[in-house]
Parts: structure tokens; C-alpha cells; sequence
């Protein structure tokens, strides 16, 4: 009787904990989804679509980098410029500019006003297309460790670079030309030592945008001006740059204008009427032709205005 009633407590525990365990298994099984097939399921299919997602990236970044390896040489335009600056050290700069830039830089310079309003609309177009250009001058800065004024005279020696070339429009055709000495330039187009080249029917207001001067180098007092004034701006280091234009001498004049502290010729300068600052004049047209702000490049310096560029 004994050994029985032994038997049937042994038989109830091993049941009572038969049933405890698999109620321990429900509740783990269903609280913390362990063993839990659809959830498992999704974690397996979650795990594998993230796989094929980078996976996805990594080939889409491979193709990009192969089609840049292979691009046609006529999307892009190189060029390289190599300059003397005016203590002496000489530059070089090689970068890249799209064609399909260019060719958008020329007709918004087509669809510009033939005003001031032409400076503005080439100056906001032509940022994308000369970031190589840009990020190429910034290197420079930074890499020979170029103070304030001596990286500004790094970026208007560059412009100033090519030799003159005369840019007309329809109403002052480049046959016409006639320079101080009844020199007539060269109707090639073409940057070259005087009596220079000229570039004929530049409409509409006989400038080029800075983007069509880094392609081709081809620019007279407005078109290397804006050009100057173009890459300072966008450098984004503090520079502060706009256009002036005025009468001298030789007639109707634009030169780019610095605003900085005690420049060495305070008479070419001007005021900024809407701001209050005084922007001195520095001239871009000739190679070396002017070192410092505000050089007496002209004898009579008159009329002059500041037409800021946003």
C-alpha cells in the first residue's frame, strides 16, 4: 500500500511538471518568439532583402564608376591653365568643365537682358558647371597656404592670363574696331598679343559668362572681370567682390571691385551706395597689368557705379 501510494506522488509530480514545462514553452514561445516559424520567416526574408539592397548599391556604384571610366570625351571639356601670378610663383590648374554646361551657359547668356541684369543671370547659371574649376582654385589656397591678398592675386593673375580679345555684338561689329594707334584686331576669335583677336556678334550685350571665358579664354574688360569676381564669390572664403563700371579714357568701362581695408590707391574707388561700402577698382584685362587694387591703370576715372552680383 505504501509502495503504491509512493508510486502515484511520483506519477503526480512527473505530470504537475510535464504540465509546468509546457506551460513555460507556450509562454516563452508566445512573449519572446522563440521558435516562432513566421517570425522567423520575416527576420530570414528582412535579412535577405537588406543583402540584396546593398548589394544592389554596391554593383549601381560600380557601373557609375566604370561609365565615368568610360566616358566619351566629348561629354566633358579639359582644360589646363598655367599662369605667372604677380610675385613671381607660377600656377597651374587642370580641371574639367560638361558640355552640356557650356552649351546651357551659352543659352542663358542668349536669354539674358542686355544690361546689367546679363552679369547677374551668367554669374547664378555658371556655379554647377565650374565646381571642378572652383574646388581646383581652392586647393591652391589651401595647399600653398595662401594668405587673403596674395589668394586674391592668385585668382585675378589667372584671369588676366589670356591676352585681350575684343567682344562685340551687332551694333558695333568687329570690322569696325579700330584701337588708340587705327590698329583693326583679328576677327579669329582667338585670345592673341595685339592688336589682339576680336570675337564678332557676341549677343546680347557683348560679354561672355564665366564659363564660356574658362572654355575658351577669349574676354575683354566685362567678360575677365566677371570672371575674377565669379570664382572669389563662389571660393566662399570671405572675399568680397563685386562689378564696377564706369567711363575712362577709352569710353564706357568694367573692372572688378574689392572691398578691403587701407588699399594703397584710395582715389579709384567706389562707394556702394545701398550698402555704404567702398569697393577700390582693380583692372583685369592685361596680363600683370595691375598687381594691386585700385592700380592707375587710367588716367581719368569717372561716372563709376557698383552693381552688385547676388
Amino acid at each position: 500500500m505504501n509502495q503504491e501510494k509512493k508510486y502515484f506522488n511520483i506519477s503526480q509530480l512527473l505530470f504537475w511538471a510535464l504540465i509546468i514545462l509546457l506551460i513555460i514553452l507556450s509562454i516563452v514561445k508566445s512573449d519572446l518568439g522563440l521558435f516562432n516559424e513566421q517570425q522567423l520567416s520575416r527576420r530570414y526574408l528582412l535579412d535577405d532583402s537588406l543583402n540584396r539592397i546593398a548589394l544592389q548599391e554596391e554593383q549601381e556604384r560600380e557601373e557609375a564608376e566604370k561609365e565615368e571610366d568610360n566616358q566619351d570625351p566629348n561629354s566633358v571639356i579639359k582644360r589646363t591653365w598655367k599662369w605667372e601670378s604677380f610675385d613671381g610663383k607660377t600656377y597651374t590648374l587642370s580641371f574639367t568643365i560638361s558640355r552640356k554646361a557650356y552649351e546651357s551657359a551659352k543659352q542663358t547668356r542668349l536669354k539674358s537682358p542686355q544690361n546689367e541684369g546679363c552679369w547677374i543671370n551668367m554669374f547664378r547659371h555658371d556655379r554647377d558647371g565650374l565646381k571642378d574649376m572652383v574646388d581646383g582654385y581652392r586647393n591652391i589656397i589651401q595647399e600653398q597656404k595662401l594668405d587673403y591678398r596674395t589668394a586674391m592675386q592668385m585668382v585675378v593673375s589667372s584671369a588676366q592670363n589670356f591676352d585681350y580679345t575684343y567682344i562685340t555684338n551687332q551694333q558695333e561689329p568687329c570690322r569696325n574696331i579700330r584701337d588708340g594707334n587705327g590698329q583693326k584686331p583679328t576677327e579669329d576669335c582667338k585670345p592673341k598679343p595685339y592688336p589682339y583677336g576680336c570675337c564678332d556678334n557676341v549677343a546680347p550685350w557683348a560679354v561672355y559668362s564665366p564659363l564660356e571665358y574658362a572654355v575658351n579664354g577669349a574676354g575683354d574688360c566685362d567678360t575677365k572681370s566677371l570672371f575674377a569676381m565669379t570664382i572669389l564669390k563662389y571660393l566662399n572664403m570671405g572675399f568680397d567682390a563685386e562689378m564696377l563700371m564706369g567711363d575712362v579714357e577709352a569710353g564706357r568701362h568694367a573692372m572688378l571691385g574689392i572691398c578691403v581695408p587701407n588699399p594703397p590707391h584710395r582715389n579709384l574707388s567706389v562707394r556702394d551706395m545701398r550698402s555704404g561700402k567702398r569697393y577700390y577698382a582693380w583692372e583685369c584685362t592685361q596680363r600683370n597689368n595691375a598687381s594691386e587694387l585700385g592700380a592707375p591703370v587710367w588716367q581719368m576715372f569717372k561716372n563709376w557705379e557698383v552693381v552688385p552680383i547676388r
